[in-house]
């Protein structure tokens, strides 16, 4: 399957790379999402005024995508250098996990907690990548065996019991503070995007990863360690995943096994949507948040109009499906080559 990469490409000049901007095209293309996006608030908006265009309702919205989003950060990073991560949802249960275990078991302070939450992500998103980069296992085949073992660790942990006592004060706090009635996942989703939009547009690290995504073997040729960029790519997913589970369980107080599971796919439907939205198939951040609240207001709109409990599955896998088939009927761009 080819992957969308980076508009910027990857023109190499003799010793190095000339550029690799992340350059916007806004044709009508890549508006559609967002008129789509604008279309599902007038309809829901027509549809239950009152209920859906109430201001505790989006405040709910951006709540309730937080989370979502920073795995989507994490992901997009990763969909940039044109690899798979299907862990990061099990990254992210894992990290959960951890932190439960470690705050309700062990009595651990919660600055402690988040350290060991954010090692671990590290160390997730390091086995990706030595077993992608040096042992040279497919990323979809080697991230689905990590998956399967975060899984495995997750319920041994936590004896595959749901842990809903022993919190303390403290680590509630953490996912639970807000202000201007938005809970402490969106001041920390707007910490990490903000980061990510800066390294990614405007650093070498960050042009590096795109040539890298765009054209290994050009990479190469222009010096960029290759190996050790993807590497970086599947240790951020890693931890931005673990660190996503910590938040997720600080803000529900309770920590179910294997919670990461369903959002595995609208994390993809997500990324993939951002890659058609505002550029020309290309991964980025601001895509990627777009496309979280995109699912987020359609799910939460037809639960309000009667839609039952499933809908956001079934919504995240139509928008997933329309937005790799605009990725490939969108103008077409180069992959990445080995």
């Amino acid at each position: 399957m080819d992957l969308p990469v980076a508009s910027a490409g990857s023109e190499e000049l003799g010793g190095g790379i000339k550029t690799v901007a992340f350059r916007r095209s806004l044709d009508l293309g890549s508006l559609t999402p967002i008129i789509f996006f604008a279309a599902l608030v007038f309809v829901f908006g027509a549809a239950e005024p009152q209920a859906f265009l109430s201001h505790d309702n989006f405040n709910s919205i951006l709540n309730d995508g937080a989370v979502l989003a920073i795995l989507g950060c994490g992901l997009t990073v990763v969909l940039i250098v044109g690899e798979f991560d299907l862990s990061i949802a099990a990254a992210a249960s894992f990290g959960g996990a951890l932190a439960a275990v470690l705050g309700t078991d062990l009595g651990w302070p919660v600055l402690p907690i988040v350290l060991a939450v954010v090692a671990s992500g590290i160390l997730i998103g390091m086995v990706n990548g030595v077993l992608i980069t040096h042992v040279e296992i497919p990323a979809l085949i080697a991230t689905i065996g990590v998956s399967s073992l975060l899984d495995g660790l997750t319920l041994w942990i936590t004896g595959n019991s749901i842990i809903f006592t022993g919190f303390t004060d403290q680590f509630l706090f953490v996912g639970s503070w807000s202000l201007w009635g938005l809970q402490a996942p969106v001041f920390y989703l707007a910490f990490v995007a903000v980061v990510l939009i800066v390294i990614l547009g405007y650093t070498k690290t960050g042009r590096h990863l795109y040539a890298t995504g765009g054209n290994r073997a050009a990479s190469r040729m222009s010096g960029i360690d290759v190996k050790r960029k993807v590497m970086l790519a599947f240790v951020v997913a890693g931890a931005l995943g673990a660190l996503a589970g910590f938040v997720y369980t600080s803000r529900q107080g309770s920590l179910t096994p294997q919670f990461g599971t369903g959002f595995l796919l609208p994390t993809f439907a997500a990324s993939f949507l951002g890659s058609v939205t505002l550029s020309q198939r290309s991964f980025h951040i601001v895509g990627t948040l777009i496309g979280v609240y995109l699912i987020e207001t359609g799910s939460v709109g037809l639960l309000i109009v009667g839609g039952p409990a499933y809908t956001q599955q079934l919504f995240a896998g139509a928008v997933l499906i329309l937005a790799t088939i605009g990725a490939r009927y969108q103008r077409p761009m180069g992959v990445r080559k080995s």
